[in-house]
């Protein structure tokens, strides 16, 4: 009899030390992993996703072009601003260089009476040249607009530049030929609808 007591009392025991060490199991065993992009743009302005079109759609007769940067995975918030804002803003500069060639290679064009003109060495790093100190003076002239944390943490930003202000950059640079600066301000209204448009479509084609 009491080697029965004794017998159900170890088995009952065992159920007990079964039990708790299936419990501490079951709390030391590790979350699935999370789905970084699951919900990244949940509660996200329209700009993050589609641009410039989005921003200033309600604002007639604003002509700017705009680039969204984004950076997470840090803590340091100063580094990832700063880190957003300047891949912005070379998003800007990649468009703005490109439309800036089209500009003057469009007014050579005009100017010598062929469409010949940019085949020559010389004439693309005449052309290549100009771009880029337009392109580099009037990205001076962008500004941090608006920004947004996703429920991620990405931190994304939306540096803008007004066709006003690129004007009033070009306008000031003296060491360009007065003929192309004008060229440029003079186009610069149209330019900025087709860079806005086509940013917008290479944003879309990636998503």
């Amino acid at each position: 009899m009491i080697k029965k007591t004794l017998l159900v009392a170890a088995v009952a025991a065992g159920v007990v030390v079964a039990a708790a060490f299936a419990g501490g199991c079951a709390k030391t065993v590790p979350p699935p992993p999370k789905d970084v992009v699951q919900g990244e743009f949940d509660g996200a302005p329209k700009w993050v996703t589609q641009g410039c079109g989005a921003f200033w759609g309600e604002k007639k007769g604003e002509k700017k072009i705009c680039g969204v940067g984004s950076m997470g995975g840090s803590r340091n918030m100063s580094l990832v601003r700063t880190t957003a804002v300047a891949r912005g803003r070379t998003e800007i500069a990649r468009s703005l260089n490109t439309s800036v060639q089209a500009m003057v290679k469009d007014y050579q064009a005009t100017t010598t009476g062929g469409q010949n003109f940019g085949t020559a060495a010389s004439d693309e790093q005449h052309v290549e040249d100009v771009a880029k100190q337009i392109t580099d003076m009037s990205l001076s002239g962008t500004e941090l607009t608006d920004s947004w944390i996703s429920p991620n943490g990405t931190f994304y930003a939306l540096v803008v530049l007004n066709v006003d202000e690129f004007k009033g950059m070009v306008a000031k640079m003296q060491n360009l030929n007065d003929a192309v600066r004008q060229a440029v301000i003079q186009r610069a209204d149209k330019a900025f609808d087709d860079l806005d448009a086509n940013i917008a479509k290479q944003r879309e084609s990636k998503q």
